[in-house]
């Protein structure tokens, strides 16, 4: 633990001086995007800014050997994301998001306004408190927040890129667009922490280490590649080692372009094993300095509809980012489901930490039979011997899900642009200010969900389950059959 406290001290400096090069402050980078700006102030000056140069030469650059993930490597985790697509977005969401990053250090991908009745924690004792100052204008920036993670996702899968005649690891080399991704979120981060540095300077609340530091960036990395593996497990999914570790070597290269220090990607990153080494002990060092659990015996019951005001320790922005995506489409699940789910993948300890409230046993079958309902399809695909059937339902899910964030992304495709700083409210019933894009970025950013093609792929989706469904039904019937004829020929 020693060496990761030490890791707090340190940022992405090489990110951190090109942003400072480009722009005046933080704020001026609003609604640019950020890769483009530093790529233009380093053609317009007369001049090569060296800081911005050195940035940009080494993001241009292949990842070094031990980082660079191999063709072979990258179609067999594209291919097993695409397979386990909603099973891991599920755990990217409930565990990793709502539960990894729900301390305060590492909220960031998030948007969070601290109260003064935070005292440094984050935490409040009140469900329904909690529940009546979230705002739809606040839900709906926390779900267009977790869409743009979303995409980062997709992007770097190669799921926003429709070519896949081309090589896939070409994506994310340089000039490739899921490499570019990763450069705008590097990029992203390194506002986020101009903005959270300046802050802490003004209020004289400079505190321990530095914000988004590598510590937080290498449990960030960890909770994208690793958590997915431990909730597939948990999920009665269980990838083959192959798959663990090509998935891992995928997300070890982008790591790179992201600013994750080279020498703790190839130390805690080289395999799977090491890896879930590195996560079991970040969280716990993560979590380290933090209040201990609330006991289990003493969490109240949610109920649907009339929230129990019991007091308890709700810790960081877990509910309202399960508050932000409850009752929304495609599966408009409500937000006691989302806690079950959320409950069940993070178990019971850290579920008590966080302060979730159990759900109900009702909730807790209706949420298994639905993770069943889910799992059909990989049973089916594990036995079933046409290929066809398996290609046509990655097409489905490569297309569909980018459609599907786009389109909550207001039919947009986002180049990870820097957005207004969130602000209190001032007890306004909104409960915060700011967090937007300038006028313009939309039209911008806008993509084309042609009608027509959402006709063809909800075709697509019909054709995958119905043949899934007359080829179960057929099994089983002719197993019967044998099954009754060959009873018949005993007797």
């Amino acid at each position: 633990m020693g060496v990761m406290s030490s890791w707090r001290d340190l940022a992405d400096p090489l990110c951190d001086d090109a942003l400072r090069q480009a722009f005046n402050s933080p704020s001026s980078s609003v609604g640019k995007d950020l890769l483009r700006s530093l790529e233009e102030h380093a053609a317009a000056s007369s001049h090569k800014p060296k800081a911005v140069q050195e940035f940009l030469d080494t993001v241009q650059q292949e990842p070094p050997p031990g980082l660079l993930a191999s063709e072979e490597e990258v179609v067999l985790a594209q291919e097993f994301f695409l397979d386990n697509s909603i099973q891991i977005m599920q755990a990217l969401l409930h565990y990793s998001l709502a539960g990894g990053f729900a301390r305060q250090a590492v909220s960031y991908l998030v948007p969070h306004v601290r109260h003064a009745d935070d005292k440094g924690r984050g935490a409040v004792t009140d469900l329904s408190a909690v529940l009546s100052s979230i705002s739809k204008a606040s839900s709906d920036r926390t779900m267009s927040r977790l869409s743009e993670t979303f995409q980062f996702v997709l992007d770097v899968m190669g799921c926003s890129c429709q070519d896949n005649k081309s090589s896939r690891v070409v994506y994310l080399l340089p000039g490739g667009e899921g490499r570019k991704s990763a450069v705008r979120v590097r990029l992203l981060h390194g506002i986020a922490r101009w903005r959270t540095d300046e802050r802490w300077k003004r209020e004289g609340n400079e505190q321990t280490g530095v914000p988004i530091s590598q510590e937080d960036m290498a449990a960030t990395l960890a909770a994208f590649s690793t958590i997915p593996i431990w909730c597939l497990h948990r999920l009665h999914l269980p990838p083959s080692p192959e798959q663990a570790s090509a998935y891992l070597a995928l997300w070890r290269h982008v790591g790179y372009y992201l600013g994750v220090s080279p020498s703790i990607l190839l130390r805690y990153f080289s395999n799977t094993q090491t890896a879930d080494k590195f996560l079991a002990t970040a969280a716990l060092h993560l979590f380290s300095d933090d209040e201990p659990a609330t006991d289990i015996d003493a969490r109240p019951t949610l109920s649907a509809g009339s929230p129990n005001s019991t007091p308890m320790t709700l810790r960081g922005p877990t509910i309202p980012i399960l508050v932000a995506v409850s009752n929304r489409p495609p599966l408009n699940t409500s937000l006691e489901y989302n806690i079950a789910l959320t409950t069940h993948l993070l178990g019971p300890s850290l579920s008590a930490w966080l302060g979730l409230p159990p759900p109900s046993l009702r909730t807790r079958l209706r949420m298994h039979a639905f993770l069943f309902v889910q799992r059909v399809p990989h049973y089916f695909a594990r036995l079933y011997p046409r290929r066809g059937w398996l290609e046509k339902r990655r097409a489905l899910y490569r297309e569909g899900l980018a459609r599907s964030v786009w389109w909550n992304l207001g039919r947009r495709q986002t180049m990870f642009r820097p957005r207004t700083t969130v602000q209190d409210g001032g007890g306004k019933s909104d409960g915060a200010m700011g967090g937007e894009l300038p006028s313009g970025v939309a039209d911008e950013e806008s993509v084309n969900l042609d009608p027509a093609r959402a006709k063809v792929l909800t075709k697509m989706w019909s054709e995958v389950w119905r043949e899934m469904i007359v080829v179960s039904i057929a099994a089983s019937t002719f197993t019967i059959l044998l099954g009754y004829i060959s009873g018949r020929c005993v007797l």
